[in-house]
């Protein structure tokens, strides 16, 4: 008998593996599954889920493996085919970073004890692979090769298993939150036919800035469909725990009041839809969740535990553009509000009063409710009220509409004792600008005593007709020119307490003409790059401009390209009908108009060409980019090329007929730069930079 080198080697194993000594389980967790439909792999293999699990996910599951009959060796470089009598597991490899592994028993015999479980545990790794694992062992058996039968004693074997364990990326779901005031759930109303059968007591469609307080009660579902091993499989749910509630309009919260339901026994959750929504579309809402039950893989029942889904709950919640006719209810208030990061608050003192303007939109009527002042309530536009006692408080603004709608605005008070400590203080008319007033030769100034906790004032006015006074009101004349001190003393308690206030006067030969500063606002807003201001727009589209300059009597608008092209108003619209690089100027004079300022705004506005190739105008290329000598660009159909610099100024223009150009740049300064391209499909313009 010929002898035989033999060396067991994996059926799709491309290289020998060094063996590892088993180690052997002493947890017991995990017990042999004989009942169950086995994999059709070189080990054949049963797991009780899914081996695909999420960076980070803490892993525990079972394996049972079944003692395959078969394996591949080698004789004499020649392959052959091996009878497996018995098995002994030796290793278990290619096992991710973090995982670990014990084997619960080590000896498999085909006829006795086909079976061992393999306990995987540990946390899956922080890097997206597939892991194909391998079994390594000694088995006993017998060889066929070149008719005769071997008998084969504590052979080495490296058997690819065929069981697969992926780690993917970990989804963020977002976290369970309970409702504190829930809902109550609706069992007895017809629920949806849909992924998710639900209720709503309303529909679910709002406004932009509509106030949305809706309760929604939601079934559990009897079936589901599930990922197992990377095929789908339909599932049945005993029960499902929420995890979170998904694509949520902008503005717009959630709370569940029932994180666990079974469809037998406790079916229905709540949740609680609450905010203001903050932009207009569908959105169709998805709920992740944990569920409980079997899957029916392959024709065998699957036991699933906890198993991660994702359902389109068939809810859908539309959020429509802002009517023209919805009321907002808005009120201004005198002394301003703070606003803070919780809202606004008015801060003032026990005695003290606050001016409330309604300037609430849409409303036909409107209540106010005026916590800790006096009056408690009102319904007219302008109230004044009084708060007598130091307290925090609230203020509310309801604003009614048409077909019963409403809106709601509140502000806190906030009411401070008044202060005991002497403080002088003073105002003047006209008023100083950082501690100085500015006036004429023979001009006047009208002090006022705003002392707090003063028994007694006195004015000292060094330069002034009147060199004291103790008024609380007094007008001084200045005839001489110069710079001098207006001067406040407060007295308190017989005089043993004093506070000083002051103030600067600086008297001029000549009237000061305030500085004229041309100054405006547009709509749509404009860009800045650097120190360049520009809008784009489309032809057709209109730009509203509004005047604020400083110390103007007068203005003078210039709209090249627009219609109107000039005008003198405050606010101008301004429609652009033709494509190209326009400017935008507004003058603004003093009352002779002898100084004047003017502001200037670049304004680019694209062709539009019906029936546009958007396909076309999207391959467009202009390359390379940044550059330093060429300039390439490739364009089905070119007809003009334009380069401007941020300022608008044409760099470079020329009419071509072709599908590639080639631009000479090595002339042109180190800056960036807009490329004009004309096609048959459009006009583009691309940014470049030249270094």
């Amino acid at each position: 008998m010929k002898r035989f080198l033999l060396s067991a080697i994996a059926i799709f194993a491309m290289s020998m593996c060094t063996f590892a000594q088993s180690i052997v389980c002493t947890d017991n967790a995990c017990t042999p599954i004989t009942d169950q439909t086995f994999s059709n792999t070189s080990v054949p293999y049963y797991c009780p889920q899914s081996l695909t699990f999420e960076q980070g996910q803490a892993v525990d599951v079972c394996i049972t493996i079944m003692c395959p009959e078969t394996t591949n060796v080698t004789a004499y470089g020649f392959p052959a085919t091996a009878q497996i009598q018995s098995l002994t597991i030796t290793g278990f490899s290619n096992l991710p970073e973090g995982l670990s592994y014990c084997v619960s028993r080590v000896d498999l015999d085909p006829t006795t004890n086909v079976y061992a479980t393999i306990h995987i545990t540990g946390t899956a790794p922080s890097t997206n692979e597939d892991y194909d694992l391998e079994l390594s062992g000694i088995f006993t058996g017998t060889a066929s090769a070149f008719s005769q039968t071997i008998p084969l004693e504590n052979e080495n074997v490296t058997f690819a298993t065929g069981i697969v364990l992926t780690i993917g990326e970990g989804q963020s779901l977002p976290s369970e939150i309970v409702c504190d005031d829930p809902c109550p759930a609706v069992t007895n109303q017809p629920m949806s036919q849909t992924t998710i059968p639900y209720y709503a007591p309303e529909e679910l469609t709002y406004n932009v800035n509509e106030a949305v307080d809706v309760c929604i009660t939601i079934q559990c579902p009897a079936n589901t469909n599930v990922e197992y091993m990377g095929m789908q499989a339909a599932a049945t749910i005993t029960s499902m725990t929420i995890t979170g509630f998904s694509n949520l309009p902008d503005g717009l919260s959630y709370c569940v009041s029932r994180v666990d339901m079974d469809p037998t026994t406790n079916n229905y959750a709540t949740l609680h839809l609450t905010g203001t929504p903050t932009t207009a579309n569908e959105y169709d809402l998805n709920i992740s969740c944990n569920v409980t039950g079997t899957a029916n893989v392959m024709g065998n029942n699957v036991p699933l535990n906890n198993q991660a889904v994702t359902f389109p709950t068939g809810i859908v919640v539309t959020i429509e553009e802002e009517t023209s006719n919805s009321v907002v209810a808005n009120f201004t208030t005198n002394p301003e509000a703070t606003q803070l990061l919780g809202g606004s608050t008015v801060y003032i003192t026990a005695g003290q009063t606050i001016t409330y303007t309604n300037t609430s939109e849409n409303a036909t009527s409107i209540a106010w409710t005026f916590e800790g002042g006096n009056p408690a309530t009102s319904t007219e536009n302008t109230v004044t009220v009084t708060y007598a006692t130091a307290g925090v408080y609230t203020t509310t603004l309801v604003a009614y509409g048409e077909n019963d709608t409403q809106n709601t605005k509140t502000i806190g008070v906030n009411v401070s004792e008044p202060s005991t400590e002497l403080a002088a203080a003073l105002s003047t008319t006209p008023a100083a600008e950082e501690g100085v007033v500015n006036i004429t030769v023979g001009g006047a100034i009208t002090f006022t005593d705003e002392s707090q906790n003063a028994d007694s004032i006195a004015w000292t006015f060094e330069g002034g007709n009147l060199e004291t006074s103790s008024e609380s009101s007094v007008e001084v004349t200045y005839a001489t020119a110069g710079t001098y001190t207006a001067r406040l003393v407060a007295f308190a308690e017989d005089r043993e307490l004093t506070d000083t206030a002051t103030v600067s006067i600086i008297v001029s030969e000549e009237p000061v003409a305030p500085e004229v500063t041309a100054s405006f606002t547009t709509n749509p807003e404009p860009t800045q790059y650097n120190d360049y201001i520009f809008i784009e727009i489309n032809a057709g589209e209109t730009i509203t401009y509004n005047n604020t300059s400083q110390n103007a009597a007068s203005i003078a608008w210039t709209f090249e390209g627009g219609n109107p092209a000039t005008s003198t108003e405050n606010i101008v619209t301004v429609t652009y009908v033709e494509g190209g690089v326009f400017s935008t100027a507004l003058t603004a004079y003093n009352e002779d108009q002898s100084e004047s300022n003017t502001k200037t705004i670049t304004v680019y506005v694209a062709e539009i060409i019906d029936n546009v190739d958007e396909s076309a105008i999207s391959e467009i290329n202009v390359y390379p980019n940044p550059t330093s000598s060429v300039i390439n660009i490739a364009a089905e159909g070119m007809q003009n090329i334009t380069i401007m610099d941020m300022a608008g100024r044409v760099v470079m223009s020329k009419d071509v007929n072709s599908n590639f150009e080639t631009i000479d740049a090595e002339g042109f300064s180190k800056a960036n730069y807009m490329v004009r391209i004309a096609t048959t499909d459009g006009v583009v313009v691309k940014n470049i930079v030249v270094e």
